[in-house]
């Protein structure tokens, strides 16, 4: 190799720098990766591996840090979000799903060991919130070597209110239209809609019940179900 080559061959192993608007960094140190960001982008975007995707549509927002590590995996944004926080993704073939009209004030998202984080439409998420599809280290059983602690998808549905600084751990499931009260750890399966769930882990404390980002003193029943057919109502407030 003459030394034109090897100037060619060190300047192609450099990370592939790009600027999105309104002021956004990516680094690209991988092939045939993709950022489809239409909406406005307030973040740093690094790219390891190949075959990776991003979607953001004109309507939404994020602010904050994307890492994604391996191959072929996907972060999709859906229309009218508005997102803070850190999305973490490692490993092969994963998808973590944001659907229409959520809302992050500060969130982490780990999504590593092949699980999917799928987040549902119009959900709201206060400040100092976890989703993990696994603990990131191994609990071990010392009597045969197993590993006890394995990873798995979170999933939740439409319409649902995670308070400040909760958890939702590996197995999280949550069904539509339920609350998640302030500093709860949830690391189960929950099938009943209308509920309030509180605690360590967590459980259901309350029955019967829906939320709304407004402040009425009295609802309607048409304000209370309009979240299932209606725009979402984005205000500032959690």
């Amino acid at each position: 190799m003459n030394v034109f080559e090897r100037i060619g061959s060190f300047f192609r192993s450099l990370p592939k720098i790009r600027f999105h608007y309104p002021f956004a960094t990516m680094i690209d140190r991988g092939q045939n990766n993709t950022v489809d960001a239409k909406g406005r982008l307030i973040a740093t975007i690094r790219l390891f591996g190949t075959g990776h995707s991003i979607e953001l549509p004109r309507s939404s927002s994020f602010t904050g840090h994307i890492t994604i590590r391996g191959r072929g995996n996907r972060l999709v944004i859906g229309e009218n979000c508005r997102l803070c926080g850190e999305f973490m993704i490692k490993g092969t073939d994963q998808t973590v799903s944001i659907g229409e009209g959520t809302t992050f004030e500060s969130v982490y998202v780990l999504s590593q060991e092949r699980g999917n984080v799928t987040v549902g439409r119009w959900c709201m998420f206060s400040r100092g919130i976890e989703i993990r599809t696994s603990d990131a280290h191994s609990l071990i059983r010392k009597s045969d070597g197993r590993r006890l602690n394995r990873p798995k998808s979170v999933v939740v549905g439409d319409h649902v209110w995670v308070g400040v600084g909760s958890i939702l751990n590996k197995g999280t499931v949550l069904p539509d239209d339920c609350v998640v009260g302030a500093k709860s750890f949830v690391n189960k399966t929950f099938k009943e809609s209308g509920v309030v769930l509180a605690g360590t882990p967590a459980v259901v404390v309350k029955r019967g019940i829906t939320w709304n980002r407004r402040r009425f003193r009295l609802f309607s029943k048409e304000e209370m179900e309009e979240w299932r057919t209606s725009e979402p109502i984005n205000d500032d407030d959690d």
